[in-house]
């Protein structure tokens, strides 16, 4: 008849086999002690190794109903204040969220010297040796505008390359024309007074809505213009952008200095020529920046033409639209 149950030696009292863990070493395929008291002498027997090894073995803290017990802090302290962790038991990370913030910057400080170091090697590849010489070699400039002190790492999104190290404004001024050559060449043109009118263009579908009594004030205080005169401007432009010629206009520009209203830009557009500075030599160092990029990477001469077929496309593409005006 099959046994129903087993006796533990530790706490002396019978019970089902279920309670019991296996172990293919016994007669009987179980193990010798309970499921509970196998767990007190596992934990009694790891302290001991840990001592002897000259280590610290923290003592589980009772805590109460949704609360946590951090050994760092020393502070038993709600779920909320602690991390997501699914590989442990309770789901949530060992240490509250300010501990394991510290945790994490004391070994990124140890394993890369620093948080910064962490950062560029992570993200760029280099170190923060790297970057200094990359910024001296720049004159401590920024590499487009070389007037404000370059800070922020600039690389290529398409090959994850570093350039090199640009202005805040240079950088993001890159992002909203999409590292787009032949787009910052026309955004050049543009204010240096040449407007590059498509012989194509795609118009899009424009609804005409209420217009709001702030827009009109707007328009009036800052431009000197009416609704009626930017929705004309607009019409003009064939409903797009006067730089890129592919999105709608949402923004009136105009030039910073006299302030003589230029055309309607789309956000990207306007955006980035204003972080440009407005400055058509500007745009042009972007220009020359991302063109000396690839002679740096020592590209060969393939691999130049290509690139130069590509932009040729690029211009093509940018004349001619599907539709004409």
């Amino acid at each position: 008849m099959p046994e129903v149950g087993k006796r533990c030696p530790d706490c002396g009292e019978t019970k089902a086999v279920s309670e019991f863990g296996r172990n293919k070493r016994m007669a009987d395929g179980l193990a010798r002690y309970c499921k509970p008291c196998f767990r007190v002498r596992d934990a009694r027997s790891y302290r001991k190794r840990k001592t002897e090894q000259g280590k610290v073995v923290r003592e589980r803290v009772a805590a109460p109903e949704g609360h946590k017990f951090c050994p760092r802090c020393q502070e038993i302290k709600s779920h909320a204040e602690f991390g997501r962790n699914r590989s442990q038991k309770d789901g949530l990370a060992d240490y509250c969220k300010p501990c394991h913030t510290q945790a994490m910057r004391e070994i990124k400080i140890k394993n890369y010297g620093s948080e910064r170091n962490y950062h560029l090697k992570r993200r760029y590849g280099i170190t923060e040796d790297d970057y200094e010489r990359m910024l001296a070699r720049q004159g401590g400039l920024c590499a487009i505008c070389q007037v404000v002190p370059g800070t922020h790492v600039d690389h290529c999104h398409a090959s994850g390359l570093v350039r090199g190290v640009l202005c805040f404004n240079c950088n993001n001024a890159l992002g909203h024309f999409q590292d787009d050559v032949v787009l910052m060449e026309v955004a050049a043109h543009y204010l240096d007074g040449v407007v590059l009118w498509p012989d194509f263009v795609i118009p899009p579908e424009r609804g005409s809505g209420p217009v709001a009594p702030t827009r009109t004030y707007h328009l009036s205080r800052r431009y000197g213009m009416r609704h009626e005169d930017v929705e004309r401007m607009i019409g003009d432009q064939h409903g797009l952008c006067a730089v890129c010629w592919d999105r709608p206009p949402e923004h009136v520009d105009h030039c910073h200095r006299p302030g003589a209203v230029r055309f309607a830009l789309c956000l990207p557009c306007n955006t980035g020529i204003g972080q440009f500075r407005d400055d058509a030599t500007v745009v042009w160092r972007a220009v020359a920046y991302l063109e000396a990029t690839f002679v740096e990477w020592e590209l060969d001469e393939d691999e130049l033409e290509e690139l130069a077929r590509l932009e040729d496309a690029r211009w093509s593409e940018f004349l001619s639209r599907a539709v004409p005006v």
